[in-house]
């Protein structure tokens, strides 16, 4: 019955309720087997039982959908349930290489996700090297990807930060951008970010020697935690003298000594990052192109 050809006419009566606005009853006319059926009127009708069609939780108005909550003219298309995770509200499938579902906007955003965990949830289950939870495309000059964390507001600015990735940051280069210092509503600012082949902290500071020509230079409480492969860099100001390091860093601490008493030094004091998650994920300086990329170039 249900995918077959219905071979009889409906007769469809609207019934007004007080308050509700108006049902409709049917019943098929002709001989048996008969299909009845009430419902609602904006209600898509779907079938009950073999013989009898009633109400959906679809709704329609004029070109607009509701699914399972009332339409809202906001939303061409509005779905909503009370799943629990790892359930859905929606979704979509593509078992071959077509994309599962795609959104487009002239003039606004193609999809947005909005949510009090994550607004937007990617994830690649593949060990594809070249696979991405996430990725943004921008060919034509746009940015392909763009963050703003929260923000507070200072003066007549809004100030915005806080982007987190729990991993390693590959980049092709980096730098900041801030409004100008000297001209802050007119101009900004950029600096390029300091690359090194090794996973390096910098820790600097200035010291005075005293009398004797010494001075104790104390780092952070997790300096040795933290760091190994210590080097040393010390630079006087304002003076012709010689400075060294007298004790190599132990306890989170090193000595400076000068030939001369009262003596200012810079000094410069890089390490190598030896936590757990360093040392498990170093970074490999070369290596070789898969296999689809050789012959290829990153930026042409």
């Amino acid at each position: 019955m249900r995918n077959g050809l219905i071979k009889f006419s409906i007769v469809l009566s609207l019934i007004a309720l007080t308050g509700f606005g108006l049902a409709w009853n049917a019943e098929s006319a002709g001989t048996s087997p008969k299909v009845t059926g009430s419902g609602t009127t904006g209600n898509i009708a779907r079938w009950i039982d073999t013989n009898e069609i009633g109400d959906s939780t679809i709704t329609e108005d004029d070109g607009f959908f509701g699914v399972g909550t009332p339409i809202n003219p906001n939303f061409k298309f509005l779905i909503s349930s009370d799943l629990a995770s790892p359930k859905a509200t929606f979704r979509a499938g593509n078992i071959a290489d077509g994309r599962a579902i795609e959104g487009s906007s002239v003039n606004g955003i193609g999809i947005n996700g909005i949510g009090f965990i994550s607004g937007v949830n990617g994830l690649n289950p593949t060990t594809n090297p070249n696979g991405a939870g996430v990725r943004g495309v921008a060919p034509n000059g746009a940015w392909a990807g763009d963050f703003i964390g929260p923000f507070r507001v200072q003066g007549d600015a809004q100030v915005f930060q806080d982007l987190h990735v729990f991993g390693t940051l590959t980049k092709a280069a980096g730098s900041f951008k801030i409004d100008h210092p000297l001209d802050p509503k007119n101009k900004y600012l950029s600096h390029s970010f300091v690359e090194s082949p090794d996973m390096m902290n910098i820790y600097n500071g200035n010291v005075v020697t005293g009398k004797n020509g010494e001075a104790l230079v104390e780092m952070p409480s997790y300096f040795d935690a933290l760091n190994r492969d210590f080097r040393y860099q010390l630079t006087v100001i304002g003076q012709f003298a010689q400075a060294m390091v007298l004790e190599k860093i132990n306890g989170n601490r090193f000595k400076i000594k000068t030939d001369k008493p009262n003596v200012e030094v810079s000094w410069q004091v890089t390490g190598i990052r030896k936590d757990k998650f360093a040392e498990d994920h170093r970074i490999k300086v070369e290596s070789a192109k898969p296999e689809n990329e050789r012959g290829k170039l990153q930026n042409p």
